[in-house]
């Protein structure tokens, strides 16, 4: 089943491995990936909080001025 990203920076999900803009993230197993992906990226408000895009968040500021 396809996820729906909230993320700015989720790209998409290939044989087990989650893609987002700051690289592809492998999982120990489908319940930790699982977690992750719609515990951040597909969240309605805690993508808000994960530490990738907080990352991705700043250095797009300091790459604007």
């Amino acid at each position: 089943m396809p996820i729906a990203g909230l993320c700015p920076y989720y790209r998409y999900e290939k044989e087990g491995v989650t893609h987002c803009e700051c690289g592809e993230l492998r999982f120990p197993d489908k319940i930790t990936r699982r977690a992750v992906v719609y515990g951040y990226c597909a969240h309605p408000d805690a993508f808000q909080r994960c530490p990738l895009k907080r990352a991705l968040d700043g250095y797009y500021e300091r790459s604007q001025i």
